[in-house]
C-alpha cells in the first residue's frame, strides 16, 4: 500500500519499466499481482506487438472457466463475496492450477450434470401436464373427448377460444365456406370470451384456418396421446403434477446438498481459473524479444522501493527496473487518490461526481468532515442519530467479517464509515438543539440560544437563529471552496485564474460582511456616506442580530467606502481578469456573480429541512402520550442536560423514528449531497480525470500455499 500523505492533490504518478528474461514471465506477473498498484500502459501499437497465440494449457483455462461458470450458475453459488472457508491452492505454475481445478470438477460435475438433467426433464414434463390440464379445463364446458381434436382422413376437428362478439360471424363464415357441412358449438365461459368446437371436412381445413386467423379464434394445442373426458384428464394431470413437484423438491434438496458440500471448492476452483484468465489476458501488454520481455506501467510515486523489492524477490537477478517521469505524465497519467481506508466511503461519493483530474484538488479529506457536519445540522437528533450510528457499526462489523448483506443492503456495508460519521454528527446536532427521538421534552439544548422555552413560553427566536446559522455555514463553506480554488491556481502557476479566484473571495467576503455587518434588507445602506460598518465574525454573532449587535467590531469607515473597497473593486477586477480568458472566462465570471447570492441562499435548506424534521417528529410525538419513559435530572460540568420532569412518549418516538427517521434521513442525505455537488464543488472542483485502474487480485475463496520459484541462472539481454 502506498504511504498516505496529508495532501489534497491526487498522488503523483510515474512510469515503471520492467525487463526480465522471457522464461520468467509468470514470476513477473505474480510480482505485479502482489504489488497491486501497477496499471499497464498499452504500447502494442508503438512497438508493433503481434497478437500472442495461446498455449494448449491457456486454452484449457478458458474452456474450464466456461464449464465452471455453468456449474456455479446451477449450484447458485455467489462467487463475488467471501467464502466462509478459504481453500489452499498451489498455483506455482499453470499446470498446478489446472491440476487442482480438474480434480474438483471431476469430483462434482458428473453428479451435478445428472441432477441438472433430471430437473430439466421433470420441469418439462410438469409444463406438459399443466398444458394438458389447462386445455382440459377449457374444454370441460363442451364435454369433448380430447382424442377427437385431431385431423383424420375425412374430418378436421378442433376447439379453442373466440371473442364473444365474433361467435355469430364465425358460425356464418363456416356455413358459407362449407355450404352447411360443419358442426359448431360454443359456450360463454367468461366476460367477452367463449369456448367453441368446430368440425369440418378435411379438405376445408386451410380455408377454416384462415377464418380462425381473421376472427381471432385461438385453437387449443392438445398434447399427443391425450384422450378421455376433460374431467378425467384434469384429475389425472393434477395427480401427476403432485408427483412431479415432489420429485422436483427432492432434486432441489440434492442440488443444495451438493452446493453445501462442494460449494467452497467449486468457488475456489472458479477463482483459480479466473485469476489465470486475467494473467493470460494481461500478457497482451508485454513486449517480447527472443530472450526477454518488457512491460511498462503507471505506479504511484513513493512506491518504487517496494515495487523493485517485490520483483527482485520473485524474479531474482535476471531483472532490470527503471523509473521515469515523462513530460506527458502530467496530462496522461491516471488519477490515484491517496486517502486513508476509513475515508473510502467519502472518496466514493467524490468520484460519483467525477474523478479528479491531475490539476484538481481531491476534496475527500475535507468532505469527510463537512458532509456529516451539514447532515448533522439538518438531521439533528440524538436518538435517531444514535440509530444511524448503530446501523453503521453493525454494517462495519459485518463487512469486517465478510458477511454478505445482498445487493441492496450491501450499500450499507459499503458506506458503513460514512453512516457512523453521519450518526455522530446528527447526535451532536441533537445535543446542540435539544432533540431526542423527535421529542423536545427530554434534553435541553447545550447551545442556550436554541432553548425550547424562554420564561415558560416557546422560544420565538429559534427559527431566526437557525436561518442565520444556516446562511453562515453556507458562507463559510463557499469561502472554503473559493480559497481551495485560489490555492490550486497558485500551485499550478495559473496566475490569471488565481487573480480571478482572489478577487472572487475578496468580493464574496465583502458581500457577506455587507449583509451581516451593514444591512441584509436595505441595499441602499451599503452606499451610505454617514452610516457605520461592523466586521462580521462567523458564528459568534448568532442570536445577536446583525450590524451593531455588540459582537461585531466597528470598522472606522463609511459603508460607501467599504462597499467600494470590498465589493465594487474586486467585482470589477474579477470581470477584467475573467474577460482576458475569452469566452470561458466570461462564463466563469457570470457563474461567480450569480452564485454569490443564489448559492449562499441555497444553504437555507439546512434551516428548512431541520424545521420540517422538528414539525413532523412533533406530530408523531403528540399522537399518543399514554406510554412514557421518565428520566432523572442530569447536569454535566454544570450544564443542565436533562431537566427535571423529562419524559419521552414511547409510541410517538418509535413511529417517528421509523417513518420520519427514514424519510427525513434520506432527504437530509440528498440535500447535504446537493450542497456539496452544486454549491461547493462549483467553486473549485471540475473532475474529468481517469481513475487509476491497477492490476490486482482480490482472493475471496482461495489462499496461496506455494510461492512461484525464483530461478537464479538467467541474465537479461
Amino acid at each position: 500500500m502506498p504511504q498516505m500523505h496529508l495532501t489534497m492533490s491526487p498522488a503523483k504518478m510515474m512510469v515503471a519499466k520492467v525487463v526480465a528474461h522471457r522464461d520468467l514471465e509468470r514470476q513477473v506477473i505474480v510480482a505485479l499481482e502482489e504489488f497491486g498498484f501497477f496499471e499497464f500502459i498499452d504500447v502494442r501499437h508503438q512497438v508493433g506487438v503481434t497478437e500472442l497465440k495461446r498455449s494448449r494449457d491457456e486454452d484449457a483455462v478458458f474452456a474450464g472457466l466456461d464449464r465452471y461458470n455453468s456449474l456455479v450458475s446451477f449450484l447458485k453459488l455467489d462467487v463475488h463475496h467471501y467464502s466462509a472457508t478459504m481453500d489452499d491452492v498451489n498455483d506455482a505454475s499453470l499446470a498446478d492450477s489446472l491440476e487442482y481445478v480438474s480434480t474438483v470438477i471431476k469430483s462434482v460435475e458428473p453428479e451435478a450434470l445428472e441432477i441438472e438433467k433430471s430437473i430439466a426433464t421433470v420441469r418439462l414434463e410438469l409444463d406438459r401436464q399443466r398444458s394438458i390440464r389447462d386445455v382440459a379445463v377449457s374444454l370441460a364446458p363442451l364435454g369433448l373427448d380430447l382424442s377427437r381434436l385431431t385431423t383424420t382422413e375425412y374430418t378436421f376437428t378442433t376447439a379453442g377460444v373466440v371473442p364473444a362478439n365474433r361467435v355469430s360471424q364465425l358460425e356464418w363464415s363456416l356455413n358459407e365456406v362449407t355450404e352447411g357441412a360443419y358442426a359448431f358449438r360454443s359456450i360463454p365461459v367468461r366476460k367477452n370470451t367463449s369456448v367453441a368446437s368446430v368440425s369440418v371436412g378435411a379438405d376445408k381445413k386451410p380455408a377454416v384456418l384462415r377464418i380462425f386467423s381473421a376472427l381471432g379464434f385461438e385453437p387449443f394445442e392438445v398434447p399427443e396421446k391425450t384422450s378421455g373426458l376433460p374431467e378425467d384428464i384434469v384429475r389425472a394431470a393434477e395427480e401427476k403434477m403432485v408427483e412431479l413437484e415432489t420429485e422436483l423438491k427432492q432434486l432441489e434438496t440434492r442440488r443444495k446438498s451438493v452446493a453445501r458440500e462442494w460449494g467452497p471448492k467449486v468457488m475456489a476452483a472458479w477463482e483459480t481459473l479466473d485469476i489465470e484468465r486475467r494473467r493470460i489476458e494481461i500478457k497482451s501488454y508485454f513486449a517480447y524479444t527472443e530472450h526477454s520481455l518488457k512491460v511498462w506501467g503507471w505506479i504511484p510515486e513513493g512506491t518504487e522501493e517496494r515495487f523493485e523489492s517485490l520483483l527482485q524477490e520473485r524474479v531474482g537477478s535476471a531483472l532490470e527496473v527503471k523509473f521515469d517521469r515523462p513530460d506527458f505524465a502530467e496530462e496522461e497519467a491516471p488519477t490515484y487518490l491517496d486517502n486513508p481506508s476509513f475515508m473510502k466511503t467519502t472518496e466514493g461519493v467524490v468520484t460519483a461526481y467525477g474523478v479528479p483530474s491531475k490539476h484538481d484538488l481531491d476534496p475527500t479529506k475535507l468532505m469527510f468532515i463537512s458532509f456529516p457536519l451539514i447532515f448533522g445540522f439538518i438531521f439533528a437528533d440524538v436518538g435517531q442519530g444514535f440509530l444511524i450510528l448503530l446501523v453503521g457499526l453493525v454494517a462495519w462489523r459485518a463487512k469486517r467479517k465478510h458477511q454478505n448483506w445482498g445487493s441492496t443492503l450491501g450499500y450499507l456495508q459499503t458506506g458503513a464509515s460514512g453512516l457512523m460519521m453521519m450518526g455522530l454528527f446528527a447526535m451532536l446536532g441533537g445535543l446542540l438543539f435539544g432533540s431526542f427521538f423527535g421529542a423536545e421534552t427530554v434534553i435541553e439544548p447545550i447551545w442556550p440560544l436554541f432553548a425550547h422555552k424562554i420564561a415558560g413560553v416557546a422560544n420565538p427566536y429559534r427559527s431566526a437563529h437557525m436561518l442565520k446559522l444556516s446562511i453562515e455555514i453556507g458562507a463559510l463553506h463557499i469561502t472554503l471552496g473559493i480559497l481551495l480554488n485560489l490555492y490550486n491556481k497558485l500551485k499550478h502557476r495559473s496566475y490569471r485564474e488565481a487573480l480571478v479566484a482572489l478577487s472572487y473571495v475578496w468580493m464574496y467576503l465583502g458581500f457577506i460582511n455587507l449583509v451581516f455587518g451593514v444591512s441584509y434588507s436595505t441595499v441602499g445602506q451599503w452606499f451610505s456616506t454617514t452610516g457605520t460598518v461592523y466586521l462580521w465574525i462567523p458564528i459568534a454573532g448568532i442570536g445577536y442580530g446583525t450590524g451593531n449587535n455588540g459582537i461585531y467590531p466597528m470598522v472606522p469607515i463609511s459603508p460607501l467606502v467599504f462597499t467600494l473597497l470590498t465589493f465594487i473593486v474586486p467585482f470589477v477586477l474579477m470581470a477584467i481578469s475573467s474577460a482576458k480568458g475569452g469566452m470561458d472566462g466570461i462564463v466563469i465570471f457570470f457563474e461567480n456573480a450569480i452564485g454569490t447570492i443564489s448559492h449562499t441562499v441555497s444553504y437555507a435548506r439546512i434551516f428548512a429541512l431541520n424545521t420540517v424534521h422538528i414539525i413532523l417528529s412533533g406530530i408523531f410525538i403528540s399522537l399518543n402520550e399514554s406510554i412514557v419513559i421518565t428520566f432523572s435530572e442530569l447536569s454535566i460540568f454544570g450544564v443542565e442536560l436533562i431537566p427535571s420532569g423529562a419524559y419521552l412518549p414511547v409510541v410517538g418516538a418509535v413511529l417517528g423514528s421509523i417513518i420520519v427517521g427514514m424519510l427525513e434521513g434520506l432527504l437530509a442525505f440528498m440535500h447535504a449531497l446537493r450542497l456539496h455537488f452544486v454549491e461547493w464543488f462549483s467553486k473549485f472542483y471540475h473532475a474529468g480525470g481517469v481513475a487509476f485502474a491497477p492490476y490486482h487480485v482480490t482472493r475471496l475463496h482461495t489462499t496461496k500455499t506455494v510461492s512461484v520459484p525464483v530461478p537464479q541462472s538467467y541474465a537479461v539481454n
